[in-house]
């Protein structure tokens, strides 16, 4: 019983931290001086959360993540939900093939998601006919944003870690207790 109050509690501090992600990301990092970083908090929730969560508990937090990015972007609906659903697919499915415990394997991860998140946006963008010069600007901002991930990953994960910590959520991964290193 109290196993499934943390669930529900910790799903829930998951959602109040990507809708205040999302905020950040509409308001903060629009403004003039920070709008080259192209920063996505959400993605590296996305990261986190396909390497700590089951398939059906990770796929149900994407759709409500992908929402709300949605909300707060003004895509059209689907778009950045299948953005997110593919970077977690892909990592959550590759992840037993790596060891990836350490706080550089993180990072790369991180970066690696971001390629992913660009190349599933633009076939989604060609697909739903709005790609238009979207690849332009892609391409001319792609090393700022990977960049911005990289750096911002480490802090990002290491909030989802302890809000995992705080519910009682924490999953030690069979790479953990390999390499005895934290996210």
């Amino acid at each position: 019983m109290i196993h499934e109050i943390y669930r529900a509690l910790n799903f829930l501090l998951v959602t109040l931290i990507c809708l205040l992600f999302a905020a950040v990301q509409s308001v903060a990092l629009k403004l003039p001086f920070l709008s080259w970083l192209e920063l996505d908090l959400l993605l590296l929730v996305v990261v986190y959360l396909s390497l700590h969560r089951s398939f059906i508990e990770g796929a149900l937090l994407m759709l409500v993540i992908g929402r709300v990015a949605e909300l707060h972007s003004g895509a059209p609906v689907g778009i950045l939900t299948g953005c997110y659903l593919a970077v977690f697919m892909a990592i959550l499915f590759t992840k037993e093939l790596f060891l990836v415990a350490t706080t550089f394997s993180s990072i790369i991860l991180a970066v690696a998601g971001g390629l992913i998140w660009k190349l599933a946006f633009l076939i989604l963008a060609q697909r739903y006919g709005i790609l238009g010069n979207t690849w332009q600007a892609s391409l001319e901002f792609i090393l700022p944003y990977l960049l911005s991930l990289g750096v911002f990953s480490r802090p990002v994960m290491e909030l989802m870690r302890r809000v995992d910590q705080w519910t009682h959520m924490e999953r030690d991964s069979e790479a953990r207790e390999l390499t005895g290193e934290e996210f």
